[in-house]
């Protein structure tokens, strides 16, 4: 079974209209529950609209979902830890060795970085 966000923001906020369904659904089913990067990402942006910490959020999403994917950890990390916005987070997080960007925040964050502003 395929959850979208409002299924995952019902049960991570202390309330919420769509709570109870959400909690009756998880029980239906338990086990069966995934979902894609574009939920987390859009968890992440609304972890900072509802104050939730993005770590936490990104847990239990996985803790639903039996997903071990290390990405969504790190780029929760990054958001919280470091300021970092969702989207540059994502990036980041997907970096194995290094990224092509004219952006300087990979810089910051310790990640080689190609510079897209220097001739090549």
């Amino acid at each position: 079974m395929y959850a979208d966000t409002d299924f995952f923001l019902a049960l991570l906020k202390g309330s919420d209209w769509l709570k109870d369904n959400a909690l009756k659904l998880l029980d239906t089913y338990k086990n069966n529950i995934h979902t894609s990067e574009v939920t987390y990402v859009e968890l992440m942006l609304l972890s900072q609209k509802y104050h939730l910490d993005p770590v936490n959020v990104v847990a239990d999403v996985m803790a639903i979902t039996k997903t071990s994917n290390t990405v969504y950890l790190r780029a929760a990390h990054f958001v919280k830890e470091n300021k970092v916005n969702v989207f540059d987070a994502f990036h980041a997080a997907h970096v194995e060795d290094s990224i092509i960007s004219s952006d300087g925040v990979y810089d910051k964050l310790g990640i080689k970085r190609v510079k897209l502003e220097e001739r090549a």
